[in-house]
């Protein structure tokens, strides 16, 4: 029986907003001062699919869409909200069934000069882009000088759109099984040795139960309307979004980071390319391992994540009393860290002083230094709460990591939050019955292995993704992409833009690189140089802000393949306002809101 309740038609003013950023990125709880409960990690990108190739008809045609237009409301200053019905299945046109996406838009104010929508994701998956919409809207719209839309929707399945991966009758529910599973982490130390294999089996066996329960929870409330909650489907409602919207004489317009780069990778395969108009994906994940068996996500993820904890640490000495461990040495700072773990994976510490009493753990340490390297501008917290923890005073690290439970929670909705699973192991390739699915033993060596070869502190992080064989109510995939990614030069008329800082804990430099050699001419690739963080917005750049601008406003792509971007803004130390037009060069409006964008963005 399939609970209906998720399937209600509620509307944007009815529930709260909420993003549920989940794998793209962690809390930054240490600056908003709230640590809310840390979703099932998701990250990442997407797949296409085969069949349709440009020279066959529309999809479109097929399938009749929402002819009476859109019935925008008011939902705040100069924001616009929405619920357009489209398709649930792309490839049965005799299913009547459809999905209602919730879309919120901050309006051009630049009418005279209107370009139209853009599309935006903030990555996942799982996030929301009606919640990025309202966050974020008004100042992309400002790098865009007030000349487009800017459109966020919630992806099928995800918070307001229905129906939606409704995995709990409340949120309450939701957070209580958060804290029974502890958000699927694991607890290791730096160096696993043949003892630790057995406890690192044990916790593997453990989660891979609560997934399977949790799955079968989940199939339960929503039925087989989740195997038709893949990427292709959600690349497919985009262009039905746009044509409904803009009208079909209008190309796509597209912005996406994180997961949404697989999104954007996604359009680009399966849109025929008159259909696309200007493409921007920052932060990229690498669509051939992101669409194979789910065992292998480990790859693609982790090359860098080390590299931007040594960069935390080199750029901590350099700028010496503005950082609370500069008066350790780099390598002494890595080599405490790693003495930490160690400790308190084989003797947690009892912590009394914070309102709840608590445990610290190895888990704890890995989890803050994973959730920093997001963005350089937590990196001074960081150093505070490190130096604190080699004191052996661990409640700052605690307090910064604790899950907790939102005290309102029974009388909310859950927010969606396994959204992410549902949507990565429907874009996963499934095991075919001559395939045995891994056992436990070998998803824990799965997890070694990547500690081993990315990283000992942070290499199991995504270590859920290997449960998609667990994932039920998927198959068969509905909304699967069985295509390739590959593309002939000269397909598209307007190259898409290829953003990565050249240090990404998460979507390493070299997965920017070969969505570059895979579409060849049509992307063009644009590198911060001594970049850290998840994506470039982590980092300002305002050479990388100016090349926006000019593409978005004018057309025009960098006329290199491989374009360097130096940054404006360095660990530790105060952004200075007058590096807008340090070099007498682009303009200013549009290096200020980037800036503020930047400083604004949350993962």
């Amino acid at each position: 029986m399939v609970d209906k309740k998720w399937l209600a038609g509620t509307t944007l003013a009815q529930l709260p907003v909420h993003s549920p950023n989940h794998l793209s990125a962690p809390s930054s709880s240490w600056r908003r001062g709230v640590i809310q409960v840390l979703t099932v990690l998701s990250l990442l990108l997407f797949s296409v699919r085969e069949l349709y190739e440009w020279s066959l008809p529309r999809w479109s045609c097929r399938f009749p869409l929402q002819q009476s237009g859109v019935n925008w409301r008011s939902c705040g200053d100069n924001f616009q909200c929405a619920n357009i019905t489209l398709p649930l299945d792309y490839h049965n046109s005799s299913d009547p069934r459809t999905v209602s996406i919730a879309v919120t838009r901050y309006l051009a104010i630049n009418t005279t000069h209107r370009e139209g929508s853009v599309f935006i994701n903030p990555g996942g998956p799982g996030g929301s882009g009606t919640s990025l919409a309202y966050r974020s809207g008004p100042r992309m719209a400002e790098v865009l000088k007030g000349r487009y839309d800017i459109v966020g929707f919630d992806p099928r399945g995800i918070n307001l759109t229905r129906p939606y991966v409704s995995c709990f009758e409340t949120k309450l529910d939701e957070d209580v099984f958060a804290l029974e599973v502890n958000k699927f982490s694991l607890n290791l130390p730096v160096n696993v040795t043949e003892s630790v294999i057995v406890d690192l089996e044990t916790q593997v066996a453990k989660a891979a139960a609560a997934m399977e329960a949790q799955s079968k929870h989940c199939t339960e409330r929503v039925g087989d309307y989740m195997a038709y909650f893949g990427t292709e489907f959600v690349a497919r409602d985009i262009d039905a979004m746009s044509k409904i919207i803009e009208g079909e004489d209008k190309r796509v317009n597209y912005w996406g980071f994180s997961y949404g780069t697989i999104l954007g990778q996604y359009l680009i395969k399966v849109l025929p390319p008159p259909r696309l108009g200007k493409v921007i994906i920052d932060g990229v994940v690498n669509p051939d391992i992101w669409a194979s068996y789910s065992p292998r996500s480990f790859k693609g993820h982790f090359d860098d994540v080390d590299n931007v904890l040594f960069s935390f640490a080199e750029s901590c000495v350099e700028v010496g009393d503005s950082c609370a461990l500069s008066f350790l040495s780099p390598s002494e700072i890595v080599s405490r860290i790693d003495e930490t773990i160690e400790s308190l994976y084989y003797t947690p510490q009892p912590i009394s002083d914070l309102p709840v009493p608590a445990v610290a753990t190895a888990n704890n340490v890995r989890s803050l230094i994973f959730q920093a390297m997001y963005k350089i501008q937590t990196w001074g917290d960081l150093a505070v709460h490190l130096e604190n923890a080699f004191k052996g005073n661990f409640s700052g690290v605690v307090n910064e990591t604790m899950l907790r439970v939102d005290p309102g929670g029974g009388s909310k909705p859950d927010y969606s939050s396994y959204s992410g699973n549902t949507i990565r192991c429907t874009d996963a390739k499934p095991y075919p019955p001559t395939k045995e699915f891994p056992s436990n033993s070998e998803i824990a060596q799965y997890v070694l292995e990547s500690m081993k070869k990315y990283s000992g502190r942070m290499g199991d992080r995504f270590f859920p993704w290997s449960f998609c064989h667990l994932w039920q109510g998927i198959d068969p995939r509905r909304s699967r992409y069985e295509g390739t990614f590959e593309m002939e030069d000269g397909t598209l008329d307007t190259p898409i833009l290829v953003l990565s800082n050249t240090y990404d804990p998460v979507t390493p430099f070299a997965n920017a690189v070969s969505a570059k050699e895979r579409l060849g001419s049509n992307a063009r690739l644009i590198q911060q140089v001594d970049g850290w963080g998840h994506c470039t917005i982590a980092q300002k750049s305002f050479c990388t802000a100016d090349i926006i601008s000019r593409y978005m406003l004018d057309g025009e792509a960098p006329t290199a393949n491989h374009t360097l971007c130096g940054v404006a803004e360095k660990p530790f130390v105060p952004f200075e306002e007058a590096l807008f037009m340090a070099d007498g060069q682009g303009d200013a409006s549009v290096r200020r809101a980037w800036a503020k964008l930047s400083d604004e963005w949350e993962f």
